[in-house]
């Protein structure tokens, strides 16, 4: 009887001390969802110089969280700046996400261990665009793009390096139209347009077709009307509408540390 009596405590002991454990256990990954969501907050504004309306919604069990796995992600931001890019609106969506769980609960900086696909849709408005224009980022971009297009004895009469003044774009039913200024070395204001159709030539390219390009003061001059812009390998675009005043875009990105 004491033998058996023994066992049954034991029984009961190991009883206690597991439900002790897993309520302990659920304690903590409580814990870790309730701040993890701040956490994600915190990095995703401090990679921001502005957002507005930003909702973070991580789902998926708690012993995959607490592993530093997120199952699922989703984002959604309006009136964001990022590297003097201005975003009228984006909403992002996420799986298997590898985070530094250890290190977040010590209370160190959300990092990202592993690349993941992200998927997105993002909205441009024609204003947001135009501000988008004087950044540094998307004026090296146009420059870049515009070099080699332009005939070489005009490229020598331009001021060096190149800077552009006064960019404003227009965006209406599937066109992009662009008004521009250079500097000649006289510092005289040289005038640039640019009218193009622009669509997805694939879902890692752009396309414009029918590009005109107006400079003036200078005789027109052959060149291709049609151009391809490559995104690199961890775009993949299924959607990409210019409409009256606006830009939309979806797809997928992969996400590096």
């Amino acid at each position: 009887m004491n033998k058996k009596l023994q066992a049954v405590n034991l029984i009961s002991d190991i009883g206690v001390e597991s439900q002790e454990l897993e309520t302990a256990t659920l304690r903590k990954s409580r814990i870790v969802s309730r701040f993890l969501s701040p956490a994600l907050k915190f990095w995703l504004k401090s990679q921001l110089e502005q957002v507005e309306e930003l909702k973070v919604q991580i789902t998926g069990g708690d012993r995959q969280i607490i592993t530093g796995k997120i199952p699922q992600a989703y984002v959604a931001a309006a009136q964001i700046i990022f590297r003097g890019l201005h975003l009228t609106e984006v909403e992002l969506s996420a799986n298997e996400i590898m985070i530094n769980i250890g290190q977040i609960i010590k209370g160190k900086p959300l990092k990202i261990l592993k690349p993941f696909p992200i998927f997105g849709n993002l909205k441009l408005l024609q204003s947001d665009f135009n501000a988008s224009l004087q950044s540094p980022l998307l004026a090296q971009a146009i420059i870049e793009f515009l070099v080699p297009l332009l005939p070489p004895d005009f490229l020598e009469d331009i001021k060096q390096p190149i800077n552009l003044y006064d960019q404003v774009a227009e965006i209406s039913q599937g066109q992009l139209n662009f008004f521009v200024n250079m500097l000649s070395k006289f510092d005289e204001k040289i005038s640039l347009t640019i009218h193009s159709n622009f669509k997805l030539g694939s879902s890692c390219e752009l396309l414009l077709e029918n590009l005109d390009l107006q400079i003036s003061q200078q005789p027109t001059y052959n060149f291709s009307n049609q151009i391809k812009i490559d995104l690199g390998s961890d775009v993949e675009l299924q959607e990409l509408t210019l409409d009256s005043g606006q830009f939309i875009c979806r797809g997928c990105l992969i996400v590096k540390p």
